[in-house]
């Protein structure tokens, strides 16, 4: 009978250190973007527009986080691809703003996008360090230009896409195109760096207000009317 236990203490402390390992060696970084215009309609400048977004991931979690007007304004976005979650945080000056989405929502980045097929092209290219592959991306609506995509899978994650109008490309996205209210934008990574990301990195900071959706679009439209 000890010896059964034994054995069973042994296995369980085995799996316990398995899982630890899994998440130590969990795959993390950080990777930056550059953000090109290709419309600007709204009253703001462009020089006063964002001109780079910030990827930080781990595991099946990540954070996109865009910022502009001089550091006043900050657009982020915490996915949990497992949960199937998307929380939106939005802070202009002094006012903090949390929208938690329901189940596989697509993010505010996302949310003006129309409908669109996918046509996958042998063309790669190498980008930011990537082995990238290419996609054009054509919409029903014709007032929306078509675009070139271009995606990876030297970073082995799990379907990056699943929460994005983009779930059926099964790599990360490297160059792509993000269409707001009167602005058109194209997004370019260039610089990836392998370093370690710490689980706080995807909670909700103190001091956010929940919000409902159309509370979220109504303030973000009016940033960019």
């Amino acid at each position: 009978m000890r010896i059964r236990l034994t054995f069973i203490a042994i296995l369980l402390l085995h799996f316990v250190a398995c899982r630890e390992g899994e998440k130590a060696h969990q795959l993390q970084g950080i990777i930056e973007y550059d953000v090109t215009y290709l419309s600007n309609r709204s009253s703001m400048p462009t020089n006063l527009l964002p001109h780079k977004i910030v990827l930080k991931f781990k595991g099946s979690k990540n954070i996109t986080t865009i910022e502009g007007f001089m550091g006043m304004f900050a657009l982020s976005n915490i996915s949990d691809l497992r949960k199937g979650r998307n929380i939106t945080l939005l802070k202009v000056m002094d006012k903090k703003l949390c929208y938690v989405g329901e189940r596989n929502e697509v993010p505010f980045f996302f949310e003006y996008m129309k409908e669109f097929d996918i046509k996958y092209e042998s063309d790669t290219m190498r980008i930011a360090g990537f082995n990238c592959k290419k996609a054009l991306i054509n919409f029903s609506d014709t007032l929306q230009k078509a675009f070139e995509l271009y995606y990876t899978n030297d970073l082995p994650i799990d379907k990056p896409n699943r929460l994005t109008p983009f779930k059926d490309i099964d790599g990360l996205l490297i160059a792509f195109n993000i269409q707001l209210p009167n602005i058109e934008m194209r997004v370019t990574a260039v610089r990836y760096r392998p370093v370690v990301v710490t689980g706080d990195t995807f909670e909700v900071p103190d001091g956010y207000k929940k919000v409902s959706k159309r509370q979220m679009l109504s303030i973000i439209n009016k940033l960019l009317e």
